[in-house]
């Protein structure tokens, strides 16, 4: 180390070397050869703070340059900008960063922006800054800017900087203000000025206040209380939008503006913190979180993975965050509803069973590949949509239907964590759910398969010859049938995430306006049936939409494998329970036989379940910027509570029973 101070200690008396390269060899000095490596850091950075406090001729010039070099700096524009998204959106974007990435922005004379990426050009600089306490950096910077000639002016120049960028801010968020997106949300808008030009306002009367009869700080308290207020304000504007949204539909656009208002107020309030307690221990440790937040940025600003996966959590927001009640339709939390799942499902196991016996006469037909392909689509989608539209339940689509309220019910805990409690809770839910569900599809599904079968045979046919029954039995082995059952799950996933964007689609295009005002419709229809037409057709937009999509992927998952000559299929289980129930009455199959390929039957749905509530999960989490945690630690919370209540996982909890008989009976006292 010695070896290496005396070097940088050599750089920094040279007069040829620039600042912002002795700068910059200064945090080289520190920076560790591995991130991991702190301890070494630590001790390298006390080096350069007792090397500065000795107050040598050559560390007091170079202090005296680098306060020179911040002076001439425009750090307000860095403060404005860094951590806050764009407001050209996500493809000017994403085209910048292509751009800069392969031919990078010129130097420009004052640019803080410029001068940080010099001194901090690795991608992993923000693990390392990040992992240093704010107080050692406070201490580190203290050393360096150490400067008696030039520290008053540093710190004009600075609070100068923190009340331009406050402004800035203010106006940028005042100009929000007539968006066409919020105006189609709150029309109001029009007629009244906002919180948001209220805090412009407030604002630009503040600082001038300041700039002009330069007053000290502790006369603005009751200034900067009000700004206060109005900035609460502002969030409670933006919270109300963002509900208005959820009635009104969400375009990615919209939520993309959401996020970036809601991220400059939140810097107002970090900034006017720095103007109140400015030049106080309080007040670093917000500097410290903004060069902190720099740095990261920093790191990723010409990232295009980072703006994609910024791209896809909007996105994830706009399709979950929609008012789409579908995803309740299959959650069970008393026995009542239970027990109508498993009517509901009973119905759809019905019609399953129809369904697949279209699908073995489709094949047997001999059919071309693309024509199969065309009427097995239509079959599943359109008997989807039939199941929906009688009020029936498909099993496991419950994950991939209930995107939208895995979103409301996954909450930030500490550290961007999602509650793992309700998580457990939820989980709870969807199992004991999905249980009536496959419990109601498979009874049925098998029962009118065998019901058929025997109809066919007692009238001297054959729904399957002996070589089909045993390819349908195959089909229903773990291997490949598991992993074809995993694809069904993606498909499942992506039905409820295109429900629940057709739902989103329904409120922004006020659907139930159009269908009601359309002329051919007021030709033909009162306006009482007109208007449960138009409402009918509205609310369930988005679930017709994703019920035939989900049957058009399932129906074209074997042609995407002939034509590129892999051996694709979809395993779902209640097709399987049905095609297990007409094989068997084609076969003589034994009973162990029969409870193992059952057995089979129940892993594909499981495998149908897990695939698609894992992805619905992960999409929830990505949409409210949180991540899962620590998995051992929910899987402990999750066995302890299986063991405290097994029977959870498959029924109702005895509590909702009891709870459900005292609400009949307070209605019967009622009465």
């Amino acid at each position: 180390m010695r070896e290496e101070i005396k070097r940088l200690h050599e750089t920094l008396d040279n007069d040829e070397i620039d600042i912002i390269d002795k700068l910059a060899d200064i945090i080289a000095f520190i920076r560790p050869t591995y991130v991991s490596e702190i301890e070494k850091t630590l001790a390298k950075m006390q080096q350069i703070i007792k090397l500065f406090e000795n107050k040598e001729s050559v560390t007091q010039k170079v202090s005296d340059d680098i306060n020179i070099l911040l002076i001439h700096s425009k750090i307000s524009n860095n403060i404005t900008n860094l951590g806050i998204l764009s407001h050209n959106g996500f493809r000017h974007e994403l085209s910048k960063r292509f751009y800069n990435k392969f031919l990078p922005k010129p130097p420009k004379k004052g640019d803080f922006e410029y001068i940080l990426a010099l001194l901090f050009p690795k991608k992993d600089d923000h693990i390392w800054v990040n992992a240093i306490d704010d107080e050692m950096w406070i201490s580190f910077y203290a050393s360096i800017l150490l400067s008696d000639t030039y520290e008053k002016e540093m710190k004009d120049h600075l609070f100068s900087e923190i009340l331009y960028a406050a402004e800035i801010i203010a106006i940028k968020i005042a100009s929000e203000e007539f968006d066409d997106n919020f105006i189609r949300l709150d029309k109001s808008l029009l007629n009244r000025d906002s919180a948001f030009i209220a805090l412009h306002r407030d604002m630009n009367d503040f600082v001038h206040k300041i700039q002009e009869d330069h007053i000290e700080l502790n006369s603005t308290d009751l200034d900067m209380r009000h700004i206060q207020v109005l900035l609460e304000q502002c969030k409670s504007q933006v919270n109300h939008l963002k509900k208005r949204s959820l009635n009104r539909g969400i375009s990615v656009s919209l939520t993309y503006e959401l996020e970036r208002i809601g991220q400059m107020v939140k810097r107002v309030e970090e900034l006017m913190l720095l103007i109140k307690k400015f030049d106080t221990p309080q007040s670093y440790i917000v500097f410290m979180k903004l060069f902190k937040e720099s740095v990261i940025k920093n790191s990723s600003k010409n990232s295009i993975y980072a703006i994609y996966q910024q791209g896809i959590r909007v996105l994830a927001k706009s399709v979950t965050n929609n008012t789409s009640e579908h995803g309740e339709h299959y959650i069970t939390n008393t026995t009542q509803k239970y027990i109508k799942m498993f009517f509901s499902a009973s119905g759809a196991g019905i019609l399953i069973a129809m369904m697949a016996l279209i699908k073995i006469n489709i094949v047997q037909a001999g059919f071309s590949e693309a024509v199969v392909t065309i009427l097995s689509s239509l079959n599943y989608g359109l008997g989807f949509v039939l199941i929906h539209l009688l009020g029936f339940t498909v099993a496991t689509k419950q994950p991939a239907m209930t995107a939208s309220t895995f979103a409301k019910a996954v909450e930030k805990g500490d550290n961007r964590r999602a509650d793992q409690k309700k998580l457990v809770a939820l989980f709870f839910q969807v199992s004991r759910s999905q249980f009536a569900a496959v419990l109601g599809n498979v009874t049925l599904a098998l029962l009118v398969a065998w019901g058929i079968a025997y109809l066919a045979i007692k009238g001297d046919n054959t729904l399957l010859t002996a070589t089909e029954s045993e390819y349908y039995l195959m089909s229903i082995q773990p291997y490949p049938a598991l992993i074809y059952a995993a694809i069904a799950g993606i498909w499942l996933f992506c039905a409820g995430l295109i429900a629940g964007y057709f739902d989103n689609r329904a409120n922004l295009l006020e659907l139930r306006e159009r269908y009601f005002y359309h002329p051919f419709l007021k030709k033909v229809m009162k306006d009482k049936n007109r208007e449960k037409f138009a409402n009918y057709l509205h609310d369930h937009h988005g679930a017709i939409v994703g019920n035939f999509f989900f049957g058009v992927l399932l129906g074209i998952t074997p042609y995407i494998g002939y034509l590129i000559e892999l051996p694709l299929d979809i395993s779902h289980v209640a097709f399987s329970t049905a095609y297990l129930g007409y094989s068997t009455m084609h076969l003589d199959v034994s009973t162990a036989e029969f409870f193992l390929l059952l057995l089979f039957v129940l892993l594909i749905g499981l495998v149908n379940l897990s695939v698609s509530f894992v992805l619905a999960l992960k999409v929830s989490l990505l949409s409210r910027d949180s991540y899962f945690g620590n998995l051992f630690s929910f899987v402990k919370l999750f066995a302890k509570e299986v063991l405290r209540r097994p029977q959870a996982l498959f029924f109702p909890p005895l509590k909702e029973k009891r709870a459900e008989q005292e609400n009949r009976t307070k209605k019967k006292i009622k009465k």
